[in-house]
């Protein structure tokens, strides 16, 4: 069985239009569906009522995304749990394709699509895994005057082609399918990721197991980008953005690096800030 798991915040209208094209593609009964509302206030009874398969768990608290997801995982009975956001619109059957694709290399631990813009342009969607001197370069918003920096560059795999399958470090968590004897074997997310690189943490820890992290370029789904984030303030985004890097680094490279991070945090503030004037949205 696939198991897909979506956590809402305030998208309950993208989260409507995502299990319509979910359910134009796949059977009821070939996939279990979950939907963690994480405390958002929004009105699911819509939803509840037009998808009765669609098991909604309704958290007390904002759980954050890892958390959330999380909550979703643990009621969830798949062989394949794939986290699939409320923006994403899914044009064909890409959780059997993922799930078949998955079955046949059976050392692929996690695996990812191609995600198209809703214009059905290519949308990055995979990375390298982040050092400290991009991160360094990321939180200096040196990419604003440098965007070809090529420290920036690599890790955003710029030279990277869409076009072919490939192992890679991490995959986008949009559409972020895991397999379930990973799960047993080195646990959920990192709940400590309130927002961001909770999937980039859970791809380094997979290949540190000698397991893959697989791109499948023949799978696809658009991807809105940032639905629940466009209705949250940038200096917020922002701050929850440094709060995950210092906790990657910390986890990754160590204490003595991880407090680089800590001690340079009111410069990024302010730089956050400078960014936040500029760049508004």
């Amino acid at each position: 069985m696939i198991s897909t798991i979506t956590v809402n915040y305030k998208t309950a209208d993208y989260l409507e239009q995502m299990l319509e094209s979910l359910f134009e593609f796949h059977k009821l009964e070939e996939v279990e569906v979950v939907v963690v509302e994480n405390n958002s206030g929004d009105d699911l009874s819509k939803i509840a009522s037009r998808f009765p398969n669609v098991r909604i768990i309704y958290s007390n608290i904002n759980l954050g995304f890892a958390g959330g997801c999380n909550l979703g995982i643990k009621s969830a009975h798949g062989d394949y749990l794939v986290l699939i956001n409320p923006d994403i619109l899914l044009t064909q059957d890409s959780l059997y394709k993922i799930r078949d694709a998955m079955e046949k290399e059976t050392d692929i631990g996690i695996g990812g699509v191609s995600l198209k813009n809703l214009d059905g342009t290519q949308q990055k969607c995979v990375w390298r895994f982040p050092t400290p001197i991009d991160q360094l370069a990321l939180l200096f918003k040196i990419q604003h005057l440098l965007p070809s920096l090529r420290v920036i560059s690599k890790w955003r795999m710029d030279d990277f082609d869409y076009s072919k399958d490939s192992d890679v470090d991490q995959v986008m968590g949009a559409f972020f399918c895991i397999r379930k004897s990973l799960i047993d074997r080195i646990g959920l997310l990192d709940d400590g990721f309130f927002m961001w690189y909770e999937e980039v943490d859970y791809c380094k820890r997979t290949r540190d197991t000698g397991l893959r992290v697989h791109y499948f370029s023949d799978i696809e789904a658009k991807h809105k980008k940032g639905s629940s984030f466009d209705r949250v303030g940038t200096l917020k985004k922002q701050n929850m953005f440094r709060r995950s890097v210092r906790r990657y680094m910390k986890k990754h490279f160590g204490t003595v690096l991880g407090s680089i991070f800590w001690v340079l945090e009111p410069i990024f503030w302010i730089f956050s800030v400078a960014a936040s004037i500029i760049k508004p949205i």
